[in-house]
């Protein structure tokens, strides 16, 4: 619309022009070396333009033939350029795609085209590690260290390599650097990660505390992580370092509450310095956070004099900082099992049983009970249930030699990451399947072979089964080595089928602890 207006002006002043000279004629002379001319006024202006046009349009074939090369140069140039980044475009296509060969060869030729050394080096480097070529990508990525623009990036991708080959050390040297040059994310985790994968449990610990003044992970997952890194070191020093591993037990406890193995660990080592309240609080924090199974056995091997009824009593305050959850439930159930007080087990484990799904667990502490009221046949039903059921991990009696969380340096290492960024805590021996066989009696205490009828079967009287080491006993009294008797006496397929915490052990004295009690 814009240039019709001014096209239109144009005519309109044209018009006006010619009708301006054609009302107002004049003469034009010429005089020039001896020749004259005279002529109209009008035709001499349009000759002039004339003139002036043709001059102009040979001043620009002059101009043009003299930059002629130099156009030429950068024609082609401009036409590398834009084969270069074409193929450059295919190259990043390829790589995303995952097609490695297409990608390293329009690299190849990206980097034959364009005069930009840093980013068709980065894109070699990124089309070999597309290809499965590591040794190719490391080559391009040790180039770009000469350079200060891509030095960071060929940090990142050298120590990738580093992880993807399983060689930690490069890893950290690599992150390490990038981490003290740089405030990027990716520099902290892959230096902590590297750290933890070669157990350096300090080094990794300052790293976090480092990340966490740089906001690099959240205050919460920093805290779970040095938990579990301080409780590491805590048992690495073990007894060659009593004080420093009981100072770093009590941090570790101290900095995620909920995670029981710090607690388990920092009151064991408490309590062998006769630091016994000082135990009894931290366990009992830990239980109000996250009420766990390994927590009660610690909490009642705290004071090894303890009578069974003092013992019993200590762990039914336990379980009443946090009544409602299940662990608590479970503990009540134990305790009063342990102690004959069948009400007290029943009310503890109706919710329980109430609920839908049922683990081996209660239903063998559900077939304890059912035996100690005399119902024989509905202790062997539950302990057949038991046998089916899911297999609910035990932690209160994980190793014989009285360690609570005996766990190899390679199960730290994953629960750096499982408590740290989920809050949970993991079995290995349960993962393994080593305890699976342990989780329900060995005979599973169910009937014995002639007691089970086929279904055309008369009924009657069910024959007694020929005693054999592994057979079931008899329902009935148990009998001692005096020769007196107890209906309630628990098996010993029960103690292995619960194992629940058993406190009724021989008390010992082991003297006066700072509380001032034996």
């Amino acid at each position: 619309m814009i240039r019709l207006i001014i096209t239109i002006a144009l005519c309109v002043l044209t018009a006006i022009a010619a009708v301006w000279l054609t009302l107002n004629p004049g003469t034009a002379n010429f005089e020039f070396l001896g020749w004259q001319a005279q002529t109209s006024f009008a035709l001499a202006m349009g000759i002039l333009l004339i003139a002036t046009f043709l001059l102009v349009v040979v001043w620009w074939l002059v101009v043009k033939i003299w930059t002629a090369p130099d156009s030429f140069r950068k024609f082609q140039l401009r036409r590398r350029r834009e084969s270069g980044f074409d193929a450059l475009e295919r190259a990043l296509i390829a790589s995303a795609a995952g097609q490695g060969e297409l990608a390293v060869r329009q690299a190849a030729r990206a980097d034959a085209l364009l005069d930009r050394p840093a980013l068709s080096r980065l894109l070699a480097a990124r089309a070999a590690e597309s290809a499965g070529d590591l040794e190719g990508a490391q080559r391009h990525y040790e180039l770009m260290l000469e350079d200060s623009r891509t030095r960071l990036v060929a940090r990142r991708g050298l120590a990738s390599i580093a992880e993807a080959r399983g060689d930690h050390q490069l890893a950290i040297t690599h992150a390490s650097e990038a981490f003290d040059e740089s405030r990027t994310r990716w520099a902290f985790d892959s230096l902590f990660n590297a750290q933890v994968a070669e157990g350096r449990w300090e080094a990794a610990r300052k790293t976090l505390t480092e990340a966490e003044k740089r906001k690099d992970i959240a205050p919460d997952r920093a805290a779970r992580r040095r938990a579990v890194l301080l409780t590491v070191e805590a048992i690495e020093c073990g007894e060659a370092q009593p004080d420093k591993a009981s100072e770093l037990a009590e941090r570790a406890a101290s900095a995620s509450p909920g995670f029981a193995p710090a607690a388990a660990l920092a009151a064991r080592f408490l309590a062998a310095r006769r630091r016994h309240r000082r135990a009894a609080e931290l366990i009992e924090t830990a239980w109000q956070a996250n009420p766990h199974p390994a927590l009660a056995r610690v909490y009642g091997d705290l004071r090894k004099s303890d009578t069974k009824a003092k013992r019993a009593e200590r762990l039914r305050a336990l379980a009443a900082l946090n009544p409602e959850h299940r662990e608590a439930r479970l503990l009540k159930a134990e305790v009063a099992l342990e102690n004959r007080n069948l009400e007290a087990a029943r009310f503890a484990l109706a919710p329980l049983m109430a609920e839908r799904a049922k683990t081996a667990r209660l239903c063998a502490l559900a077939s304890r009970l059912a035996r100690l009221e005399g119902d024989e046949e509905a202790a062997r039903r539950l302990m057949a249930r038991a046998a089916h059921a899911p297999v609910e991990a035990n932690w209160s009696d994980m190793d014989q030699d009285g360690q609570v969380f005996p766990y190899a340096p390679e199960d730290w290492k994953r629960m750096v990451f499982a408590w740290g960024d989920e809050a949970r805590l993991i079995h290995p021996r349960y993962e393994r399947f080593e305890d699976l066989a342990e989780a329900v009696p060995e005979t599973a205490l169910l009937e014995a072979p002639s007691a089970r009828r086929a279904p055309d079967t008369p009924s009657g009287p069910p024959a007694t089964p020929p005693a054999t080491p592994s057979s079931t006993p008899p329902a009935g009294p148990a009998s001692n080595k005096s020769g007196a008797t107890d209906t309630g006496a628990q098996s010993d397929e029960d103690k292995r089928a619960s194992r629940y915490y058993e406190p009724g052990r021989a008390p010992d004295d082991p003297g006066v602890d700072e509380d001032g009690q034996t």
